[in-house]
């Protein structure tokens, strides 16, 4: 049975989808953070203690619904990125996409119905390394990559909330930024060197440790002590070089498999007025700006749309162009039809293996 099938019978248990809906940002950030939780959920006649807590992300994570918990870094801020594409036989498409993961720079890497049918994110420390794993990748895989940098952001928001269990989860995390903001305000607090934050973020880029006490694992790692490890978590936060902290979840997994990547032939002029009108859309989860490569690649405009049924998302986009009278742009859907890998963001000099 698929672990998709086992969600949707409600293996998925009430607290699991309480942690899932309130807490793939705003993880807290305290000695005992599943204690946190475990109190900020005990609600409605619910009480749970902090093992539950832990025990129930653990399962999750043995699911395979949880990719990490940790950072998600804004690319820009971290270091250099760029989507890319590389257009495979069909036959070849399988062996092609286990060459490109083989890089731990690739991230992300999907199967999508397109001429150009394989997707990747690579990431990098500087423009430079990017560079050099681009043409790594063409060297063994034999074909042209299509790079397509982000030149602006409109709109990114990967955070899935599901209903599982038919029972409506409680908003828990409303004073999360709050608390992130007072915790990197504090003076009294001594910050790290530059050596022991370098440490701390590439502890960070895989994921917390599996423990109960993970910042203290962190702060044992770097020499440091917890409350060092949380502000500066907090101080990344607040700068923007990490967008969200806490779980971040495999979509797939929880039944979002009609997951569509919208691209638009924008005018030059008009893509600020359109691109900010499509990020307001609900259905809509990222959207953002990308190059051209004429003559293969016309689309300047990308938005996701992460469904769970592909006539639902077909009607989404429909409706989507009629009512913000994109009808007369060109436009093109690329469904994802296989995930060959999802992991967290690497941008240190790493190289293939194997």
């Amino acid at each position: 049975m698929s672990l998709t099938k086992r969600a949707n019978a409600e293996f998925i248990t009430q607290l699991q989808q309480d942690i899932i809906n309130n807490f793939q940002r705003g993880l807290p950030l305290s000695e005992q953070p599943y204690l946190c939780i475990a109190e900020q959920l005990s609600v409605n006649g619910n009480s749970y203690t902090e093992q539950d807590v832990f025990d129930a992300i653990m399962q999750l994570d043995e699911l395979g619904v949880i990719s990490r918990i940790g950072p998600v870094f804004d690319h820009k801020k971290a270091g250099a990125s760029t989507l890319a594409a590389i257009a495979v036989p069909p036959a070849e498409l399988d062996k092609v996409a286990g060459i490109v993961n083989q890089f731990e720079q690739v991230n992300h890497n999907y199967g999508r119905e397109h001429d150009f049918n394989l997707w990747f994110v690579v990431t990098a420390s500087d423009p430079v390394a990017l560079n050099n794993t681009i043409k790594k990748i063409e060297a063994l895989t034999g074909y042209p990559v299509l790079v397509l940098p982000m030149e602006a952001s409109y709109h990114i928001d990967l955070a899935f909330g599901i209903n599982i269990t038919n029972v409506r989860s409680p908003i828990v995390n409303a004073q999360h930024l709050e608390l992130y903001h007072n915790l990197a305000k504090q003076d009294f607090i001594a910050p790290l060197s530059e050596t022991q934050k370098s440490q701390l973020r590439n502890g960070i880029e895989k994921g917390l440790a599996k423990s109960l006490q993970p910042y203290a694992e962190l702060a044992q790692l770097i020499n440091a002590k917890q409350a060092q490890v949380c502000q500066q978590i907090a101080l990344w936060h607040q700068d923007g070089l990490i967008r969200r902290f806490g779980l971040v979840i495999k979509h797939r997994s929880l039944g979002f498999n009609a997951n569509a990547m919208v691209v638009w032939n924008i005018p030059d002029e008009d893509i600020d007025t359109i691109a900010n009108q499509l990020a307001k859309c609900p259905e809509v989860s990222l959207c953002y700006q990308r190059p051209r490569r004429l003559p293969d690649w016309p689309y300047n405009l990308f938005c996701m749309i992460h469904g769970r049924d592909r006539d639902i998302v077909l009607r989404q986009i429909a409706q989507i162009t009629q009512s913000l009278g994109l009808a007369h742009i060109e436009k093109n859907v690329l469904f994802s039809f296989k995930a060959y890998k999802q992991n967290g963001a690497k941008y240190g000099r790493g190289r293939a293996h194997g």
